[in-house]
């Protein structure tokens, strides 16, 4: 054989190799690799080496071998725990029990919103460690909303948990799941009483609370009703005892002077156009003598003073 033709030959088993070898890394690589994808964040484990402390964002990442990739969402999920087959986790009854304070043993439908925040990761992961956020959110987060249930639940009866307290109590659980579960890097948004699974005993018993509690309103309201119209009739006779007042004095007042002005006519008419000689002041004594009598025209018939 040729020399030229032993170098080409080895040249192309180079090539060859060098192909095949790049095929089966890629391959390799490949197979190893795996996507954190949006609204996540991830952290790869290695059974030699422990935690890597490194917080990779989405992005495709290599996984060595003996190692595992964990992720967690960093935007809101919903945990969902409730008897409706069609909805949550568990295709079956999943709702969490919850006795109040009346002895009511009532099944709750709960929702739980929440996320892990990145800087949280490292305290996710050594709080659970190699376990998925799915088992964490069906296994943990329910033990603790079971547990923040039941803490909540003795505060109300079965009634105001269905009811006008919802609300409240819901607020009260998002705190108690906090307490608990932010401590192992799962932050809380928000927690909720949703639908309620009451036994006939306990729908009888809040259809009679509500059946006293709209004739307590109804009452209440007729009451509201008299108060109105007692309050609007003590007004009106108040207001007519005034005006009868104000023109008793109008008409008094009146007559009054209605009397001086008949008095002052009858004087005008009786004088005679003449002053009166006499002029007295107040206090004034005053002598009257027959001659001036006789002047006037009023003297007496024996004459005399005054």
């Amino acid at each position: 054989m040729r020399p030229g033709r032993v170098s080409i030959r080895r040249a192309l088993v180079g090539l060859v190799l060098i192909l095949v070898v790049g095929v089966v890394g890629t391959s390799v690589y490949f197979s190893r690799t795996q996507w954190v994808p949006a609204g996540h964040v991830g952290v790869v484990y290695s059974a030699s080496g422990g935690l890597q402390r490194r917080v990779i964002r989405p992005s495709r990442v290599f996984v060595p071998w003996l190692s595992q990739l964990y992720v967690y969402p960093t935007f809101v999920q919903a945990a969902i725990y409730t008897n409706d087959p069609g909805a949550g986790e568990v295709r079956a009854a999943d709702a969490v029990q919850v006795t109040t304070n009346d002895n009511a043993n009532t099944p709750f439908d709960i929702v739980v919103w929440y996320r892990v925040e990145p800087d949280n990761v490292f305290t996710v992961f050594e709080s659970f460690r190699a376990i998925p956020i799915r088992e964490i959110q069906s296994q943990h987060i329910r033990g603790a909303v079971r547990q923040g249930a039941s803490i909540v639940g003795t505060q109300y009866d079965a009634f105001q948990m269905m009811g006008p307290k919802r609300r409240e109590a819901s607020e009260k659980l998002t705190q108690e799941l906090r307490k608990v579960l932010e401590r192992k890097g799962i932050t809380i948004v928000r927690a909720e009483f949703a639908g309620a699974y009451p036994s006939e005993e306990i729908l009888t018993r809040i259809t009679r609370r509500l059946n006293s509690l709209t004739d307590l309103r109804i009452a209440e309201i007729k009451q509201g009703i008299a108060k109105v119209e007692r309050d609007t009739a003590v007004v009106k006779a108040t207001a007519e005892a005034r005006a009868n007042v104000l023109t008793s004095a109008q008409t008094k007042d009146r007559s009054l002077e209605v009397l001086r002005l008949e008095a002052d006519e009858a004087a005008i008419e009786k004088w005679n156009g003449h002053m009166s000689p006499i002029q007295v002041r107040p206090g004034q004594n005053v002598v009257v003598t027959p001659d001036l009598l006789s002047r006037l025209g009023t003297a007496p018939a024996g004459g005399g003073q005054q």
